[in-house]
């Protein structure tokens, strides 16, 4: 348990700083850090969060999720937009509306999407923030927890995709 404190006291004295170095840079820039013994490169690796590959691990972790008949509801898909807008699927549009949210999945050629009335009505039952979501409809603990499941697997299926992806330009470089 000391232990566990030691390492607990010696993250809150740590900052943690996300940069990206274009890869003419990367040599010398590794090399300036290698001159400050209190810097610690926890992970490196290959940027992709350029808007068309989110678009791309979006439409992916969508397909994947019908294809696993996670969507029984219109209404489901409600449950991406609010995750993404609360920052959970780091790179996603925000959407200001259902509507733009709707033509965000078409642009993504999605179809049999929900109407705007479906997202708009499915919006106003959802209350705090993703995990800690709250249902003003007062569904049953088992349909609380499969709406919430909802946006845990997008955002599973979202980070394969990404992981995929990144695997695939690694390996192409």
């Amino acid at each position: 348990m000391q232990r566990l404190s030691h390492i607990s006291q010696s993250l809150e004295k740590m900052k943690e700083v996300i940069i990206h170095v274009e890869d003419s840079a990367y040599e010398k820039f590794m090399g300036m850090l290698s001159l400050c013994p209190q810097v610690e490169v926890v992970s490196e690796g290959v940027a992709i969060e350029t808007r068309e590959v989110i678009d791309l691990c979006v439409a992916r972790a969508i397909r994947e999720m019908r294809a696993d008949g996670v969507f029984r509801f219109p209404g489901d898909y409600t449950y991406l937009m609010i995750a993404g807008n609360e920052g959970q699927a780091k790179g996603m549009p925000f959407f200001r509306s259902p509507k733009e949210f709707l033509d965000y999945l078409k642009e993504l050629e999605l179809d049999g999407l929900p109407g705007r009335s479906t997202i708009y009505d499915t919006i106003s039952k959802v209350d705090g923030r993703y995990p800690n979501w709250t249902f003003t409809d007062d569904p049953k603990p088992k349909e609380a927890l499969r709406r919430k499941n909802i946006a845990r697997l997008f955002l599973s299926a979202f980070l394969k995709a990404k992981r995929t992806l990144s695997d695939g330009f690694s390996d192409n470089r």
